[in-house]
């Protein structure tokens, strides 16, 4: 457990690493379009570049699929618990989160196998005003979505995050 535990402190330094740098960058890149854009109208060799809007947008991408793990490690997300809770009795209850985490794990394989297809078949072209693979704004699909697959999986294996910095919810055992 305690290697797991290390190697969920790597993984996880880098996500926030990651996600630290590429939002500074993106409200870098943002707050300069806008001073070149708004503030600085009268000098004609200054203006906004043109391909800010193309890398923010990439940068938003990876910002969205990297923080979706760090949602679920912490048990953030949207969840229908309650409900089937509420109907079903517990071992049931038990049963449908098993099944619904493979659906999940399943589904993020595919996204996994496909995003990597993808990204190698877009690596080939370009984006339109500056020279970077295409390549980089699929690739998002998956590196973010190995790390949905790995928190996914341990919840699969444990019941619940084992590294969540914050305690999620028992599950209510019982129906009511």
């Amino acid at each position: 457990m305690k290697t797991l535990e290390k190697i969920d402190r790597v993984l996880n330094t880098i996500r926030v690493v990651a996600l630290v740098v590429i939002l500074v960058a993106v409200i870098g890149m943002c707050t300069m379009n806008i001073v070149l854009r708004y503030l600085i109208k009268g000098v004609a060799t200054l203006r906004p570049f043109p391909w800010v809007d193309e890398l923010m947008r990439m940068g938003t991408i990876w910002i969205a699929f990297l923080a979706a793990g760090l949602g679920v490690k912490e048990g953030s997300h949207v969840s229908l618990e309650s409900l089937t809770e509420k109907v079903f009795p517990a071992g049931v209850t038990k049963i449908l989160r098993k099944i619904a985490l493979l659906v999940v794990l399943v589904t993020l394989a595919a996204l996994i196998y496909y995003g990597v297809l993808t990204t190698m078949r877009q690596s080939r072209s370009y984006l339109q005003n500056i020279h970077i693979s295409n390549g980089w704004f699929y690739a998002a699909i998956p590196v973010g979505c190995a790390y949905l697959f790995y928190d996914f999986l341990l919840i699969f294996i444990f019941g619940k995050h084992p590294f969540a910095r914050k305690k999620a919810p028992e599950p209510v055992s019982g129906s009511f």
